[in-house]
This record gives structure tokens, C-alpha cells and sequence, in this order.
């Protein structure tokens, strides 16, 4: 598939750094080349934004974003969050941001993800029928995936949101992000799922999705600077990752951070990372553009005047021939009746045979 695929990592409250990444390349004029988008968790909504093609609205809702829209009870703190995690064993994640082994972690997760949670997701549904067109989505030129994972069985799924009702892809959204311990499961179509993201269970990163259909560039939007991408696993695309410069915090101070202070600080972030990682290949890109851009305009000219020149040349060359023609049995016969035996001035003998003037009579202008 030609074009440029986009992946959005999940990532909470920090997913306003790919707000930013939109907007170089929107500058840059890339963004109209991706022709395939996916995302988990906040990057699946903003996938969905991405899809609809409104950056100006995309950023306004990051801009004014309040932490009682995504989390009810209006108010929270620090000390909430990790007493929840710590009953969920997985208090070091917080307190270190280090993960622990797989093994020592995997457990916890499996068996607390079947809690239920302190938060509602009433707020990001009001937002999301606010703020999303989800008509723009469905009539989309490119897919929109969104990634959930099954609870239980811990099945990946991928959704394109192209193929459901509004009501529907909100649903998918709320499932996508439904971070475990935090937000309630959710069903859709008879299944139960939670946030895609979900470590060692979940994806993401959904690469996949994307490097699926064939597309052989992809921009990879990492919102964790420590994480990898294993990129044999897809041979057959090239990626490019834009990973956050400056951390973009923890769990409590980047991935439960809706504050529209901390969004604006991060969108800021995302354009200026992504303007270091693309710009010289863009400043390239676009200088090598000109360049043919100039080189066409010299071969259009070219082409133009060798036209000009070919059309004046038959234009001349039939009127000194109708003209010739007028005069011929006249300047036959004048030529006969004199003692001169060369040619007629400006004629050659083939030529005068011929009936045509030589190609040193034929003026161009």
C-alpha cells in the first residue's frame, strides 16, 4: 500500500504529545500522505481524531481538557492512586516507574485487571459525543484501528472504526482505554474488554495492524522513552519512532495527568521532538522537490520553445513556398532568357528543383 502508516501508543494524560506530532506534520505536509492510522488506548482516540482529518478541533480538546472530564470522582490524588495500585500489586510502578520482571508482574495483573474500578467513564463519553465526529470517521479514505484486550482470555482485537455505528465506535473507545484498576471493563458485542495496552498482555504499540496491509512506511508515536520496537518483526516496512525527548512523567504526573496545563506543555513537546526527528529529511525532501519542480519548469520551457520553434518554421517555410510557387514560371523564364548560369541568389540547384527556399531563407523569429 503506498503511503505512510501512523501508530499511536497508549499512554493516559501524555497523549497530548501526539497532538503535537499531528501538527508537524501537518506543517509539513505529511499527514495527508498517511494513508492508515492505529492506536491503543488514548492513541485509539486519537487515531480517531486523526481520522477526521480536524487538527484545529483535535487540539482544542487536548487544550481544554480537566482532569473531571476522564476522572470521576472530581477529585483525586497521588496517595489515592498508589494506595489502588498497591492493592493491586503493582505498587512499584509508581513509586520507581521501573517495571519488574514479567514474571513477577504478569500475575498481579491477570488476577487484579478482574477488579472494579473507582472511576466512571461518563466524562470521556460526554467528551467523545462532544468532540468527535464520528460520521467523518466512518466516511474516512483511510482505516482507523483501535486495540482491545479480551478480560478474560486476554485476546488482542483490532476494530477498524470505519465499520461501526457512532454508537458503536464510542464503545470500542471506552473498551480500548479502559485502564485496568482505574476504569471498569467494558462489554461490546457480548465480549468484555480493557485497555489494548495492558503490559505484557496487550499491544501497545499496534504496529501490526498497519504493517498488515502492506504499507511500507511507518511513523511510530511512542509516548515512553525506555521502550523498543522490534523491528524484525515487520521486514517488510521501514519505521521511523518520534519518542519523547524529556520524560512525560509517571502514572500519577503523565498517565493520570488531564490538566489542559500539562496537555499544552506536551503538545508543544510532540511538535518539537517530531520537528527533530523529520525536519532534516524534510528540509531535504522539499529542497529536492524544488529542485525538480525547477527542472520540470526548464524541460516544460524547452519542450514550449522547440514547439515555437517548429511551428514558425512551418509557418515560414509555407508561405516562401506559396509564395515561390506564384513566381515560379516567371522566374523560370527570366532565369533562361540571361547569360547567367549560376543559381538564383539564395537558391541552391537541388533546391529550386525541389520548388522550396534553402533553410538559409527561412527567418526564424
Amino acid at each position: 500500500m503506498n503511503g505512510i502508516g501512523l501508530v499511536l501508543a497508549g499512554g493516559g494524560g501524555k497523549g497530548a504529545y501526539q497532538i503535537g506530532v499531528w501538527k508537524y506534520l501537518r506543517e509539513a505536509g505529511l499527514d495527508k500522505n498517511v494513508c492508515a492510522v492505529s492506536g491503543t488506548s488514548v492513541g485509539a482516540l486519537n487515531a480517531a481524531l486523526f481520522a477526521t482529518g480536524d487538527l484545529e478541533r483535535a487540539e482544542k480538546i487536548w487544550r481544554n481538557m480537566k482532569p473531571e472530564l476522564i476522572l470521576s470522582p472530581d477529585s483525586y490524588s497521588a496517595e489515592n492512586v498508589k494506595t489502588w495500585l498497591a492493592e493491586s500489586g503493582i505498587e512499584a510502578v509508581a513509586e520507581t516507574r521501573i517495571l519488574p520482571p514479567a514474571s513477577a508482574l504478569a500475575p498481579a495483573i491477570t488476577e487484579n485487571i478482574k477488579k472494579s474500578a473507582p472511576f466512571s467513564r461518563e466524562g470521556l463519553l460526554q467528551l467523545m459525543r462532544g468532540g468527535v465526529d464520528f460520521d467523518a470517521i466512518r466516511n474516512a479514505s483511510i482505516p482507523c484501528y483501535a486495540t482491545c484486550l479480551t478480560n478474560p482470555g486476554y485476546q488482542i482485537r483490532r476494530f477498524d472504526l470505519r465499520d461501526y455505528s457512532a454508537a458503536d465506535a464510542q464503545t470500542i473507545l471506552l473498551a480500548s482505554s479502559a485502564i485496568p484498576v482505574v476504569f471498569d471493563k467494558v462489554t461490546f458485542q457480548g465480549e468484555t474488554y480493557c485497555d489494548g495496552g495492558v503490559p505484557f498482555l496487550g499491544d501497545n504499540i499496534p504496529v501490526a495492524p498497519v504493517a498488515e496491509l502492506g504499507v511500507g512506511y511507518i511513523i511510530v508515536v511512542n509516548l515512553l522513552r525506555d521502550v523498543l520496537i522490534n523491528h524484525a518483526k515487520y521486514p517488510d516496512a521501514k519505521l521511523v519512532e518520534i519518542t519523547p525527548q524529556n520524560d512525560l512523567g509517571g502514572l500519577v504526573d503523565g498517565t493520570l495527568d488531564f490538566t489542559a496545563e500539562g496537555a499544552a506543555r506536551r503538545i508543544e513537546q510532540g511538535y518539537e521532538d517530531t520537528k527533530k526527528a523529520l525536519g532534516g529529511f524534510v528540509d531535504a525532501a522539499m529542497i529536492h522537490q524544488q529542485n525538480e519542480l525547477i527542472f520540470q519548469a526548464f524541460e516544460e520551457s524547452e519542450r514550449r520553445y522547440q514547439d515555437r520553434i517548429s511551428m514558425l518554421r512551418a509557418q515560414k517555410k509555407g508561405a516562401l513556398s506559396d509564395a515561390f510557387r506564384d513566381n515560379y514560371d516567371e522566374m523560370l523564364e527570366a532565369f533562361a532568357a540571361s547569360d547567367d548560369t549560376t543559381d538564383p541568389p539564395g537558391m541552391d540547384a537541388d533546391a529550386l528543383q525541389e520548388g522550396v527556399p534553402t533553410e538559409d531563407d527561412v527567418i526564424m523569429t
